[in-house]
C-alpha cells in the first residue's frame, strides 16, 4: 500500500474511532454558536515535507504531539501510526 496523505489520514481517522474522540477537528457550539476545537481529537498536520500526528488538548485549538518529535516522512509517520494503533489495540485487550 502507498504512503500518501490519503492512506495517512484514514489511519488517523481509525485511530480517532478507535479511542472514542470527535472525528472532527471543530465543531459549533449549541449555545453560543462559537466554533471550538474539539478536544481529543487526532489530526495529521503537515509541514517541512513531512507528516506529524497532533492531538487537541483545548477547545482553542491546542495541541501535541504524542508519538514524535517533529515531522516524518510518509513512510516513516505509516509505522509511527500502525505502532500506535497496536498499542491502543494491546491496551483495550488488557482492560477487557
Amino acid at each position: 500500500m502507498a504512503n500518501n496523505k490519503t492512506t495517512l489520514k484514514r489511519k488517523v481517522h481509525h485511530i480517532n474511532i478507535m479511542t472514542d474522540n470527535p472525528l472532527e477537528h471543530s465543531s459549533k457550539d449549541k449555545k453560543t454558536n462559537v466554533w471550538q476545537a474539539n478536544v481529543g481529537h487526532f489530526y495529521l498536520s503537515q509541514a517541512y515535507g513531512g507528516y506529524c500526528l497532533m492531538r487537541v488538548v483545548n477547545k482553542g485549538g491546542g495541541c501535541q504531539t504524542p508519538i514524535s518529535q517533529g515531522h516524518l516522512n510518509a513512510r516513516e509517520m505509516s509505522h509511527e501510526l500502525d505502532g500506535f494503533a497496536a498499542g491502543l489495540r494491546y491496551a483495550a485487550s488488557l482492560s477487557s
